[in-house]
């Protein structure tokens, strides 16, 4: 691998490009980190044709970025001509006979000019792996490729991609089962991410466990400048998140009103944006703390770093969103809050556990329970040393442990283990 280098898949280029952040953020220090390590490293961006355009302007700014260009087959309009498709799409997926069969329909004829287009690039690159850095059933013919030509892939899961519905389509269901079995390793973000991976019944050692990093940037920023938060008369909060109902922003604002009933003094900042922001607003005004909490609207750079050095808490209580279906994957937002000397309250939902040590990092609160909420950001008002205890704590092991060269390293450590195999 030291020689040849790796190439990550990622999918989703243009609404990265409007909103960055996510896996886009997470792609772009994964190869910072890879190639700090002395690895080479190429992204491909998936996209589609209209979007070849918008994205050749923004090539510049990455040092390491190919278009490729991805076209869906179209299904006819009928039934029954869409539930043949379906079929056919099964058989691709399942027998090598039959895709070879299958792929040279009319039907197919989009997706397998991708392939071509892939497997040139993978003719010029020769990489020793490949990384799909998300689980998308629209790049399945890619995986089928790898699969035949015996090339190794990785696949990075984060969480809702992965779960099993009753309402999912039987072709989608095969599709992305085709796509995990065939991973020489799967990466999952967080123990509960790894759970959800168990249910596709894949092999015992296919799936690791590799947090997310935090940025190169989160790095930098959080050694300039130490935390302004040293005065303990009032609880500074935060929260950095975007503003669905899934981030539980809402039972933040009923905890707080028990705050204000208990005297407890507080400021709580909010930064993103999203549909949920005009409820939440009307729902500060039915608690009467519109003088307490203050909503900033979309925030990156100087003004991020700026409530992260500011607050003395990060608090964001996400819920379980089972009709998406929807938890938090990891959290990386609450290490980045760790790194800059940030505790944080959150629910233990999802793979939050992974990124706050209940008792450790800060504290971690049932889910739907704005009483427990009170009681843990209470406690920290009324303990200031425990909260700069848990803030020192954080920040140690948001630069120890998830840094993006540590990461890369264990990254780096899967790929040589799947080519020796």
């Amino acid at each position: 691998m030291d020689n040849k280098g790796v190439v990550l898949i990622a999918s989703d280029w243009r609404g990265a490009m409007i909103r960055p952040g996510g896996v886009a953020e997470y792609v772009d220090t994964l190869e910072r980190g890879l190639r700090s390590l002395g690895t080479s490293v190429k992204v491909l961006a998936a996209v589609q044709p209209d979007e070849i355009e918008f994205i050749a302007p923004n090539e510049a700014c990455y040092r390491c970025l190919i278009p490729l260009q991805i076209e869906r087959d179209a299904k006819p309009a009928n039934w029954l001509g869409r539930k043949c498709v379906s079929f056919l799409e099964i058989l691709r997926c399942l027998s090598p006979r039959c895709r070879a069969v299958v792929e040279h329909l009319d039907l197919f004829a989009a997706s397998t000019d991708s392939i071509a287009r892939f497997e040139g690039v993978l003719a010029k690159e020769k990489p020793a792996a490949v990384v799909f850095v998300h689980l998308n059933v629209n790049l399945y013919p890619l995986a089928l490729s790898l699969i035949e030509r015996q090339q190794s892939y990785g696949i990075i899961a984060h969480d809702s991609e992965i779960c099993q519905l009753r309402n999912n389509k039987m072709n989608d269901l095969v599709i992305r089962r085709s796509m995990l079995k065939g991973a020489s390793w799967i990466a999952a973000n967080s123990h509960h991410t790894k759970l959800l991976l168990e249910k596709w019944k894949l092999s015992a050692d296919q799936v690791k466990v590799v947090h997310c990093p935090v940025s190169e940037e989160v790095i930098r920023e959080s050694a300039a400048r130490e935390p302004t938060s040293g005065k303990d008369d009032c609880l500074n909060l935060v929260t950095i998140c975007r503003l669905v109902r899934g981030k539980g922003i809402d039972i933040v604002i009923r905890a707080l009103k028990i705050l204000a009933e208990r005297g407890t003094p507080f400021r709580y900042e909010v930064g993103g944006d999203g549909p949920e922001r005009r409820s939440l607003e009307e729902l500060v005004d039915e608690m009467g703390l519109r003088d307490k909490i203050h909503f900033q609207g979309g925030v990156q750079g100087e003004s991020k770093w700026r409530l992260l050095r500011q607050g003395n808490v990060f608090v964001m209580p996400s819920r379980c969103e089972p009709t998406i279906p929807w938890q938090e994957g990891f959290g990386i937002a609450f290490v980045e809050a760790a790194a800059f000397g940030v505790p944080a309250v959150g629910s233990r939902s999802g793979g939050i556990p992974d990124a706050v040590v209940d008792g450790e990092t800060g504290i971690l609160v049932p889910e739907e329970s704005p009483g427990d909420l009170a009681d843990a950001l209470i406690f920290l008002y009324q303990n200031p040393e425990a909260r700069r205890r848990m803030g020192a704590a954080a920040r140690e092991r948001a630069r120890s442990q998830f840094s993006p060269e540590v990461i890369a390293a264990q990254f780096r450590e899967l790929i040589n283990v799947s080519a020796r195999k």
